[in-house]
């Protein structure tokens, strides 16, 4: 060790003197031997005083944990931290809706920023009604042709008892947190994205000019001074059996026990002679002035005032009903993750500020907002939504076909 270290030495002192007889004058030599120094010493001086050699010792102890170790502790970090922030590119795959026919435009624009996120293009899958869309699932369920379903709360529990729906995966979807609890299945399945209420809406002008008060219940719409101007929801719909269950309760009855109101249906079926399907059906009837009262969704408010017609929302005694739209994963569907980050941009608080603006219904996410001017019949904020009335989904579910079978035998005559 000592040869080598004199060696060492000695090669440089002969390095030196090489410069120096090159140079011409005392201040080149002094230059030299400085970029010498510096040629072969990349570490800090501090290191110098535990060699004995400082000008060769110390830059070999030195000089790896400063220019290699180092650049290895922090490159790696930023690298991962990047990757983990860019969304992923799907490369152009098409994520396939079932939905609304009339819900498409809206849905579009609510979420163009999807499709530029995440590259890939939302293919819609329109149909006019919830029974519909659930049918053609229940056709498909061995080889889905949707990822994502939109659908009512009702008949979104019909697809999560079928085995139609995978469960949300809340480490891709954690919005969830931020909804509204009425917005969030307890068994973990697709939230609600966005909200409508059912209530009595009537054509004010119309009843005036009859001498008639408007309506206050749901019970009293089949009294006999309404007759032939009531249109009211089908069994087979949403609301139907919301109707069914608060006519029961008005006659002493519960959901459990629902008799006296299809007693009074029956008793009372030629006051109401048209049960609707859909909605269509009721706009047509109210612009021609065939019906003026009816049991109808909050944002269809807009377009009949638009028509010209006088038109009021009642909260009816029985409290107005919660009709929310729930956004579903397809079991088995081709693109399962890209749909469950779909279900996160719609229930995000982006495009729960944007939802009443685009598509004409109350956010569900408690940091969503709606426009002052919608206020007038969107619901909005903790005190309306708690005001709203609520069913046990899943007992109607069990139940429902026999009270359409029951409806259909006895009513709807």
């Amino acid at each position: 060790m000592k040869l080598r270290k004199l060696a060492a030495v000695l090669t440089a002192a002969c390095m030196v003197l090489g410069l120096a007889a090159c140079s011409s004058g005392s201040t080149a030599a002094t230059t030299a031997a400085a970029t010498t120094a510096a040629a072969t010493t990349a570490a800090p001086t501090t290191a110098a005083p535990t060699t004995v050699a400082p000008t060769t010792a110390a830059p070999a102890e030195t000089k790896a944990p400063e220019t290699t170790a180092a650049p290895a502790e922090t490159k790696a970090p930023e690298t991962t931290a990047a990757a983990a922030a860019a969304p992923k590119d799907f490369g152009g795959a098409e994520l396939v809706i079932a939905t609304w026919g009339w819900a498409e435009k809206g849905l579009r624009a609510l979420c163009e920023d999807f499709e530029k996120t995440y590259n890939c293009k939302l293919v819609i899958d329109p149909t006019s009604g919830n029974g519909d869309r659930l049918n053609k699932l229940m056709a498909e369920k061995d080889a889905p042709t949707a990822d994502v379903a939109l659908l009512t709360k009702s008949f979104a529990e019909i697809g999560n008892q079928q085995g139609l729906f995978e469960k949300i995966d809340e480490t891709i979807v954690p919005s969830v947190a931020d909804l509204y609890d009425f917005a969030k299945n307890a068994d973990g399945y697709g939230p609600c994205y966005s909200l409508v209420r059912y209530g009595i809406m009537y054509n004010a002008d119309s009843l005036a000019a009859d001498g008639l008060e408007a309506p206050t219940s749901y019970i009293e719409l089949f009294d006999d001074k309404y007759a032939g101007r009531v249109a009211l929801p089908d069994m087979t719909s949403t609301v139907g059996p919301y109707i069914l269950i608060s006519l029961a309760e008005d006659l002493g009855g519960s959901q459990e026990d629902v008799s006296a109101a299809f007693e009074f249906m029956k008793e009372k079926k030629d006051n109401i002679d048209m049960w609707y399907t859909a909605q269509s059906d009721v706009v047509n009837a109210f612009t021609t002035g065939e019906k003026d009262i009816t049991i109808f969704m909050d944002i269809n408010m807009e377009g009949l005032l638009d028509s010209g017609l006088n038109m009021v929302w009642t909260d009816a005694k029985e409290g107005s009903f919660a009709a929310p739209a729930t956004v579903n994963v397809v079991k088995g569907c081709q693109n399962p993750e890209l749909a469950q980050l779909f279900v996160e941009y719609l229930i995000g608080e982006d495009a729960q500020n944007r939802i009443a603006g685009v598509m004409d219904e109350a956010p569900t996410n408690k940091k969503g907002s709606v426009p002052e001017e919608l206020q007038k019949y969107l619901a909005s904020g903790e005190e309306s939504m708690s005001a709203l009335r609520e069913f046990d989904e899943a007992y109607i579910t069990a139940h429902k076909n026999e009270w359409i079978d029951q409806f259909q035998r006895e009513v709807n005559i």
